[in-house]
């Protein structure tokens, strides 16, 4: 912090800067949000009485989605206090990240595309962001319900997609991809994972919707097929962009932020 004594001032003018990597705070959010499951598995496997297979996304999908440990008392109330460990990082990451492709644009340094991409991204996450704690809001108890408990949940799932190609994007741009910054590898992780996100979001919505594209409680090739997806749609969203957050708080300049 800075103090400027500048005279014919009644006050001095405080500066504050702060320097930092903004995927310090993306490593917060997704730890943060992977504690919250881990400890609604522990909860709910304890103190929650409700059977598995009696909820009403098991009977819609035929088995429980991950959500399923937030969804029920003790563990929701418990989740909904963890919750913010989540939100907030992730939503100053967000930001970050955009002031950083905007600075990166400026310099030169990214093309124009990637800041429009950037640009147009940051109010839709940050609605989807915000939206995702309607899932702890409206819990599934019954098939009337479901449908404002799955929209934000697959709004979730958009979300972690955008940020993750945007991501591509940005450190492709600035030559930060692993393996020697791989186009080959890049493109296809970006393919990839458009193509499993769209199935999740298509299969899941069409049930949600009551008109189901799959047959996920008849027909259990369809629903291992389903759930492979979904598993590899997981590891695209948040481990990867993990690992890829360590990597690049290791090697990249720290970003410095000033308040006037």
């Amino acid at each position: 912090m800075n103090i400027d004594q500048s005279p014919g001032k009644n006050s001095p003018n405080y500066t504050f800067t702060l320097t930092f990597n903004p995927e310090i705070l993306r490593v917060t959010a997704y730890i943060s949000l992977i504690f919250m499951l881990l400890v609604g598995v522990i909860v709910t496997k304890k103190w929650v009485e409700v059977e598995p297979t009696t909820t009403v996304i098991y009977q819609l999908f035929g088995f429980n989605h991950i959500c399923n440990v937030l969804d029920h008392e003790p563990s929701r109330t418990i989740s909904a206090m963890l919750l913010p460990f989540w939100e907030i990082p992730f939503v100053l990451y967000l930001i970050f990240n955009f002031l950083r492709i905007q600075d990166a644009y400026r310099e030169g340094n990214a093309p124009r595309s990637i800041f429009l991409v950037a640009a147009t991204f940051l109010p839709v996450e940050l609605l989807l962001t915000i939206w995702f704690r309607l899932v702890l809001v409206r819990p599934p108890i019954t098939e009337d319900l479901f449908f404002g408990h799955y929209l934000p949940y697959l709004g979730f799932q958009l979300l972690l997609c955008l940020v993750a190609f945007e991501n591509v994007l940005y450190f492709y741009a600035v030559k930060a991809l692993p393996f020697n910054n791989n186009r080959s590898l890049a493109i296809a992780y970006l393919i990839l994972l458009f193509l499993v996100t769209s199935a999740c979001i298509s299969v899941g919505l069409s049930v949600a919707m009551g008109h189901p594209i799959l047959d996920l409680t008849g027909n259990e090739t369809q629903r291992t097929i389903f759930r492979a997806i979904a598993s590899v749609y997981m590891i695209l969203s948040i481990p990867a962009p993990l690992c890829l957050s360590f990597l690049e708080m290791r090697r990249s300049p720290k970003h410095t932020l000033s308040f006037e």
